[in-house]
This record gives C-alpha cells, structure tokens and sequence, in this order.
C-alpha cells in the first residue's frame, strides 16, 4: 500500500516524513484512519523495548486524496546510524494492517549544530 522505501535524514532534521497511501496505483480514502510510524533499532524486534520514537500520522484536510505526514521533532532524529522503521494503519473499522513493512531509515552526520 505503501511504498515509501529507505529514507535518508541529516541528524536533527524535522522535514515532514509524507506519503500517500495507494492500491492498485490510485489514492486510497484513508478517512477515520491513524497510521503510526515507528522507528527501532532491529528490524524484527520482539517487542518495543529498542523502539527509537513511535509518530502519529497527521491526514491530509483531505483525507480522500491518501495523503499523510509525520512529523519528527529535532530531538526525535538526533541520531546518527542506521535504523529500521514500518508504518501501521488502524482503519475506521478497527483492522490494523502494517501497510510499510520494516525498511532502513538512515540518520546521517551534519556539521551545523543549533
């Protein structure tokens, strides 16, 4: 459903992390949903006791268009290294579904430090 691939992120950085949800090519309605990012250490971990951060998807206005963003804080990516994160939806109904499966985000080494 998602497929947003790795992701690359300078230390400290707060861009938003934005996706749009799609099946077969075309937006998805994600109306009543919340879709969670999380952010671990392992790519399989066994429970969430290396969990980095965990954000909650903020929707599009509107929401029929599948868009949605997560927004890190600086205190969230300052890190330096590889990690692994997924994206889950709880839809309208209640169904969870990992809709990004556990893929590598890499927070690189900046110079400038505010």
């Amino acid at each position: 459903m998602a497929t947003l691939g790795e992701i690359t992120y300078q230390r400290g950085d707060t861009d938003p992390i934005a996706i749009t949800v799609k099946s077969d090519g075309v937006p998805v309605d994600i109306t009543g949903w919340v879709l969670t990012l999380t952010v671990n250490t392992e790519k399989a971990p066994v429970d969430d006791t290396n969990q980095v951060f965990q954000l909650t998807g903020i929707l599009d206005a509107d929401p029929t268009t599948g868009r949605v963003s997560f927004q890190p804080t600086e205190v969230q990516t300052d890190l330096v290294g590889t990690y692994y994160y997924d994206i889950q939806r709880v839809d309208a109904s209640g169904f969870i579904k990992t809709i990004q499966p556990p893929t590598k985000i890499k927070f690189a080494q900046d110079i400038t430090k505010i």
